[in-house]
């Protein structure tokens, strides 16, 4: 089954179970896809001491998770983001010093990737798409896993959050890979975010998955947290 086919069932299924249990999913991402043409801009370099903060929302009940606040570090060769909450530091976000990701946070275990991922392809025309295969690791365990991702660039599109309005690009990425639980025997994710180049982050982002066990049949299939996570402050 193709990924649009197996988002549709996501969907449906999720509505089916808020409906059945009274509880409010989050609505889609509302935003205005720009027609015309959209001049692209270059990536802003993130620098030392840029900060933003996002709040995080559970996209099966719309309750808020946390607030997350989040300050660039940059050495020789990489950019720390680091991360806390409530005065309780998470684990960093780390790019390259060209703003390629190295280490995402924001699954059930931080990746490691071997070969880093692209943020924004260079150039990067409506209809993009950069297939990429690689390994990560996850702390503290020394086995690497294979991992297939695929970057499609969507369109730019006008979309309004907490910290303001503005123009971004909107992207998804898609996963295929193997997972730390090795009951599972296939695990796929979707992450789409919305990256505005003037402030070289994205001001929303979203991310959910699937994923099936030995021995169970499709309709089987299990969901892996969904959430949501808005840009409500920013210093440049």
């Amino acid at each position: 089954m193709n990924s649009r086919r197996k988002t549709l069932f996501y969907l449906a299924s999720l509505s089916w179970l808020t409906s059945a249990c009274g509880i409010r999913a989050l609505p889609p991402v509302q935003t205005e896809r720009l027609s015309g043409s959209v001049i692209p801009k270059p990536l802003r370099p993130i620098r030392s001491g840029q900060a933003w903060r996002y709040v995080q929302r559970n996209g099966f009940n719309s309750e808020i998770v946390r607030e997350i606040n989040e300050v660039a570090k940059l050495t020789d060769q990489q950019i720390i983001i680091e991360r806390s909450s409530a005065g309780q530091g998470l684990a960093a976000e780390i790019q390259t010093r060209t703003g390629e990701l190295l280490q995402d946070p924001y699954w059930d275990f931080v990746q490691i990737y071997q070969q880093a991922l692209p943020v924004m392809p260079n150039p990067a025309p409506i209809g993009t798409q950069a297939l990429l295969n690689t390994r990560y690791s996850i702390p503290d365990f020394s086995y690497t896993f294979w991992l297939q991702t695929q970057l499609k660039v969507l369109g730019w599109e006008k979309i309004q959050v907490t910290a303001g309005t503005f123009t971004a690009l909107h992207c998804q990425r898609f996963y295929r890979l193997e997972h730390y639980d090795f009951t599972r025997t296939t695990t796929i994710r979707y992450d789409d975010y919305w990256l505005v180049p003037e402030i070289g982050r994205w001001v929303m982002r979203e991310t959910r998955g699937e994923f099936r066990r030995t021995g169970q049949r499709f309709l089987d299939t299990q969901y892996e947290d969904h959430f949501r996570y808005e840009l409500i402050k920013l210093e440049l």
